[in-house]
């Protein structure tokens, strides 16, 4: 029977509808540690959560047919090595889109109103109406700079629109211009969107493109009131510069979901600087997209093991590979 690795850690529910899914086409073993993934040389289909696939674990299993990630971001495998060996690398684009989005606002608004050091006070019985009166703000009325705007980046353009911002983007690849007017949303140059953005947002794999993409020169462009919000993924922001631009006060603050390495290291400079908000990695993770999650992943894998199409979107690899697609 063909076998089927699920690696790395899910929630609870998860394991049951996979197991479900799988059983009747699928010899199923289960991988929660990276070492064990590693040293792994008979894998042949991949459902991967929390772990990498590198190009060793590639080359090391001559038998891959399939790397599906629960998710829709592929910096965890390396797509590279899996178009060389024709292997197809997937994703579940598009599952956890609206929980990524209102994560993304939540952290702007506990940014702009400072929730948690009010919490904090809070707590020890202070009760402080006034320190970071001058220093709160509404979304309603600013202009909020997207970079990149993928489906994420297009709910949290339609989120915010409905709080009252304005929504200029940059992407590589540029929408339509009638998908622009449809969106109520303006294209600009980078330089642009970093000098006149109250709010940026970052939506953006994690590229040999994107890796340090904001870093001190940029940081040195923001308004002094903006607020930095990263859901993507880690490596994008230079965590080292925005340290040093948070305490020069180059910016008003920033909100991280995601980190250059994780977990976040316990003696991290951002971690003891009270104007970020952070948290770990868990946008996209909310109960109610278990089973929708468990749905998409599923099917994908079935239509490759029965050679049938997926939407050319699913797939991450490179173009020159050649697979089912609609």
């Amino acid at each position: 029977m063909t076998k089927i690795t699920i690696a790395g850690v899910y929630p609870d529910e998860a394991y049951e509808l996979l197991k479900k899914g799988l059983a009747e086409s699928f010899e199923i073993s289960y991988i929660k540690d990276q070492a064990t993934l590693d040293a792994s040389t008979d894998l042949e289909y991949v459902l991967l959560r929390t772990l990498k696939m590198s190009r060793s674990n590639i080359e090391n299993n001559a038998h891959l047919k399939m790397i599906q990630r629960w998710g829709a971001g592929y910096d965890t495998v390396d797509v590279e090595a899996a178009s060389e060996a024709n292997i197809p690398v997937t994703v579940a684009k598009g599952v956890n889109s609206c929980a990524v989005a209102e994560h993304a606002i939540l952290l702007m608004l506990a940014l702009y109103r400072h929730i948690l050091p009010l919490d904090r006070k809070l707590r020890k019985g202070v009760w402080d109406r006034t320190t970071f009166v001058s220093e709160s703000y509404t979304i309603n009325g600013k202009k909020a700079g997207l970079i990149g705007c993928g489906a994420i980046g297009k709910m949290v353009a339609s989120k915010l629109q409905a709080l009252g911002a304005t929504i200029q983007y940059y992407d590589l690849f540029r929408m339509s211009a009638s998908e622009e007017q449809e969106l109520h949303i303006s294209f600009v140059d980078f330089k642009t969107l970093l000098t006149t953005s109250d709010i940026i947002s970052i939506h953006l794999p994690l590229t040999s493109d994107t890796v340090d993409l904001i870093s001190e020169k940029e940081l040195a462009l923001l308004k002094k009131n903006a607020i930095l919000v990263n859901t993507s993924r880690g490596g994008i922001i230079n965590e080292s510069d925005l340290a040093d631009a948070l305490q020069l006060g180059h910016l008003l603050g920033a909100a991280l979901d995601s980190y250059e390495v994780e977990p976040y290291p316990k003696n991290g400079r951002l971690a003891s600087i009270e104007n970020v908000v952070m948290t770990p990695h868990i946008g996209g993770s909310v109960a109610d997209l278990v089973i929708p999650m468990a749905e998409k992943v599923l099917g994908n894998i079935h239509k490759v093991l029965e050679s049938k199409p997926l939407n050319k979107s699913e797939y991450v690899n490179f173009s020159d590979c050649s697979f089912p697609s609609e």
